[in-house]
């Protein structure tokens, strides 16, 4: 913050009383038609807005640095200064300067923080914008969220492990604490989205207030009526965040009319990596929302409808008797699928209401806005109408809660013109006949023109002068202006203002008691309409809740029947649900894939995987066969289907999934000093300390950024651990053949690839999944499709052929050995082979015979033969 000068101005002097009060603000001040910033907030602001730097004093030898800009163009300012990540004061003039004795009064009227935005042009239609609040106890966490923009307004509480991934998920745009200490913790975090954490003034935020606080806001008087009860820190984050935007809005913010406490448990957990591995609302590829799983499915026709999408594939349900009847919705929008047609046409002539009704609370709705209002709730009737054509409960149910908005929008349509102006303070709003004062101070400013050509008339021939005119202008209001040629003629009544080259210019009584006459009226008008908009305006405030509920109403239909669109679009089926943990797609596809795809056909793929004898797959094949996309596929079905979506399958049967867990691709970060192996090693870690039996794992090459065997080593241990400890669902895509070894070991284990077919040496990618290991991974041929020279793939296969005649398997084992192990055509275990070897040898490691084979593990068993196979050699 700059230095105060020693000496300055009143109105300099006002100035710095608001800059000391918020120091960590950018301060607009409002002086006249412009918005200026001073000093270094001046130099700040020219750098970013990219306008002029000038300063005033500028013979001193310390000029103010002076920067500034109209104020009817704050809206753009405001956008560039907000996203830069500064929080904007913003200094008004609170009474007319015509009328000001002295300075200006002026007071901050907002305050805009990344969190705290509610003007639409801030702000991007389709995502919530959170201001986030996390309060900490000796065991749990309280965690708030609040839009202002929407008004949504959610609580919960957390073990502090959880925090990380709840914030990830919610990714609010600023995060307030009380202290320093939870500032530096949330910064440890690293969260991605990198929101500014901003420290309140935490002697405002005595727990019993702010508990009452949010009693009074709500107008309750229990917690319990909140859903509350017992959830002391979670309700103590959202008393925060409610003051704290409050604070920075100057309003009481009538639109938040509900606030819902909400439990991770109740929805499907999706940690960041699977989010960012399944590309849910951001493509890797791309950096944005092309090709991710928002852009196949986010059809919807309002703004509210696409938030509430992009929530819902945030949680997905756990309950099968919710996902159902979303899904008994969607199937009737399907079967109805004409009238689903004109229903989303009615939608999409429904704007952002939400967010005008959060305005409309927030006291900063302008006439326009308002009669966008009537527009958009006069859909309603409509709907309702339409809505009559369907028959699952859900819709009917949606459509009984559609109420009678014609008492609102009949009193905007009598109230505001058809085509208002954005400015509430410059006439023109109100219609005529709405109040009798009104019309007659209007019929005096309306018959002014005509009066005043009367009058023009008139003195022409009082006085013979056929020049003579009537004027206006701001420094001497109406005049008549006579040329010199018959200034003789001017009657003594005239009084002289001013004195032209060609002409002189009086005023008459007659003409000053007209004029006060007519501009009393005019700004009498003004300020009778003026009045009459916020009488208007605050009556329908008293409705935002009635209106609130038509902005939930629209948002779920859209969101169903866009559903329905997508499904019929794109030949999706209806996903059914089982108790048995069977896991059964028949015809599966990427959706997402198989829209990008522009000159081939997308290749459907079956899975079958169960809790008895199909628990883990084991996938083997080449590079760009399509292994990883098949994975993604399955968690993204899995997904879908979970939020009550229709699925890209020609059959779909599943389990209820609680946590969906992928490692897929290779990734590091550099920043914490984390290679790509340690990231793979931390987010598998994760994966096996979070899974459940309930869970769907999804594992792309585990074991590829260290050593051969040390990759491999692992690989078959956390497949091992997978089945043992967990026993979850888990598809495991790999390059390790050897880990097709398994099935062999373990009976739930199953081996699968993706068909390869080679043609005058050359691979031809087949993309269908087949039961059985692959017998090699095809990597010189992938090699050759890159480009690599001619003589680097001939020598690669010299080498590789050396090689594969030395390979050990997993169990120690040379290729050669192996043969002669599987002379026959049956699967045999490794503790057989060991019994076997040792026996054909004649007791080469006596100290077989004393191991336990049922508890000893295969990976202890690969040192064994391992020693096993070089005495045999020697």
């Amino acid at each position: 913050m700059s230095k105060k000068p020693a000496k300055l101005t009143p109105m300099m002097e006002q100035y710095w009383k608001f800059k000391e009060q918020h120091t960590d603000k950018l301060l607009l001040f409002r002086m006249g038609d412009f918005f200026e910033t001073f000093f270094d907030d001046a130099k700040l602001t020219s750098k970013i807005l990219g306008i002029t730097l000038t300063a005033r004093n500028k013979k001193d030898d310390d000029p103010i640095a002076l920067a500034g800009f109209p104020h009817h163009a704050l809206d753009n300012y405001l956008d560039k200064l907000v996203r830069s990540g500064l929080k904007v004061a913003i200094c008004e003039q609170v009474e007319d300067p015509k009328q000001a004795v002295g300075v200006v009064k002026r007071d901050i009227v907002r305050i805009i923080t990344p969190g705290a935005i509610l003007d639409q042009q801030l702000l991007g239609s389709n995502a919530n914008n959170y201001l986030g609040a996390v309060y900490r106890s000796k065991s749990r966490i309280g965690l708030a969220m609040l839009d202002i923009s929407t008004g949504d307004f959610l609580f919960t509480e957390l073990k502090l492990e959880q925090l990380t991934n709840e914030l990830q998920r919610l990714a609010p745009s600023e995060i307030l604490v009380v202290n320093e200490a939870d500032k530096l913790m949330l910064e440890d975090l690293k969260l991605e989205s990198s929101p500014p954490v901003t420290i309140t003034d935490s002697w405002q935020y005595d727990p019993n207030e702010l508990k009452k606080s949010i009693k009074s806001h709500f107008h309750t008087n229990t917690l319990e009526s909140l859903g509350a009860q017992k959830k002391t820190v979670g309700i103590v984050a959202a008393g925060i965040t409610l003051a704290y935007a409050k604070d920075m809005q100057r309003d009481e913010l009538k639109h938040i009319t509900e606030i819902h406490y909400y439990s991770i448990s109740n929805y499907m957990q999706l940690d960041e990596v699977t989010r960012r591995n399944l590309e849910l609302l951001r493509s890797m590829r791309y950096g944005d929302k092309h090709g991710s799983l928002i852009s196949i499915l986010d059809e919807t026709k309002t703004p509210m409808g696409s938030r509430l999408l992009q929530n819902w594939l945030m949680h997905p349900l756990l309950s099968v008797e919710e996902i159902d009847q979303r899904l008994n919705a969607v199937q009737n929008f399907i079967q109805k699928i004409t009238f689903t047609s004109d229903l989303r046409q009615l939608l999409d002539s429904i704007g952002d209401l939400s967010r005008l009704l959060s305005k409309l609370g927030a006291g900063r709705i302008n006439p326009r806005e308002i009669n966008a209002l009537a527009v958009f709730l006069e859909q309603s009737t409509q709907i309702r109408v339409l809505l009559e054509s369907y028959d699952a409960p859900t819709i009917t149910m949606l459509r009984d809660s559609i109420l009678e908005y014609e008492p609102i929008i009949k009193s905007i349509r009598e109230t505001i013109v058809s085509n208002p102006p954005v400015l509430i303070t410059e006439g023109n709003i109100i219609n005529d006949g709405i109040h009798q004062e009104l019309d007659e101070l209007r019929s005096i400013s309306r018959d002014g023109k005509s009066w005043i050509a009367r009058l023009e008339d008139e003195e022409k021939q009082k006085t013979s002068i056929p020049s003579l005119k009537v004027g206006y202008n701001k420094v001497f209001g109406y005049y008549l202006e006579v040329t010199k040629t018959h200034k003789d003629k001017v009657p003594d009544y005239y009084i002289r203002k001013q004195t032209l080259v060609n002409s002189e210019r009086y005023i008459s009584p007659r003409l000053k008691e007209f004029e006060a006459k007519v501009l009393s009226a005019e700004e009498k008008s003004k300020a009778l309409e003026h009045e009459l908009y916020l009488d208007l305006r605050n009556g329908l405030a008293e409705q935002i809740e009635l209106m609130q509920q038509f902005v939930q109403i629209v948002a779920t239909l859209d969101v169903m029947s866009n559903f329905a669109f997508i499904a019929y679009s794109n030949r999706y089926s209806r996903p059914s649900f089982n108790d048995e943990g069977l896991l059964e797609l028949e015809d599966s596809r990427h959706p997402v894939i198989e829209k990008l795809l522009e000159d081939e056909q997308y290749i459907p793929n079956d899975v079958n995987l169960d809790s008895e004898d199909n628990l883990i797959a084991i996938l083997t094949g080449p590079n760009m066969a399509g292994k990883s996309t098949y994975l993604r596929q399955i968690g993204l079905i899995a997904i879908m289907a979970q939020i009550g979506c229709y699925v890209p399958a020609e059959k779909a049967n599943l389990p209820i999934f609680d946590r969906v867990f992928t490692r897929v691709g290779a990734s590091d970060n550099l920043a914490m000093g984390q290679s790509t192996f340690l990231v793979e090693m931390i987010e598998t870690a994760n994966i096996l300390n979070s899974a459940t039996s309930a869970s769907l794992i999804l594992l792309d090459e585990i074991g590829r950024g260290t050593s051969t065997f040390d990759g491999l080593s692992l690989a078959w241990a956390i497949v091992e651990y997978v089945l043992k400890f967990k026993e979850a669902k888990t598809l495991f895509a790999t390059h390790y053949h050897e880990l097709t070894e398994m099935e062999q070991v373990y009976n739930r284990v199953k081996n699968y690839n993706i068909a390869v077919r080679e043609w005058n040496d050359k691979m031809i990618f087949i993309r269908k999944i087949e039961r059985g290991g692959a017998d090699q991974s095809y990597g010189i041929q992938v090699a050759r499709l890159a480009g690599l020279p001619s003589k680097v793939i001939n020598r690669a296969k010299q080498i590789l052929k050396n090689l594969e005649s030395q390979e050990l398997s997993p169990q120690g084992l040379t290729q050669k050995l192996k043969k002669q192990l599987h002379q026959s055509s049956e699967q045999i275990d490794i503790f057989e082979y060991m019994a076997e070897i040792n026996e054909n040898n004649d007791g080469v490691l006596e100290e077989i015979k004393e191991l336990d084979l049922n508890i000893i593990s295969p990976i202890e068993a690969w040192k064994i033969l391992k020693d096993i196979q070089e005495k045999i050699e020697r």
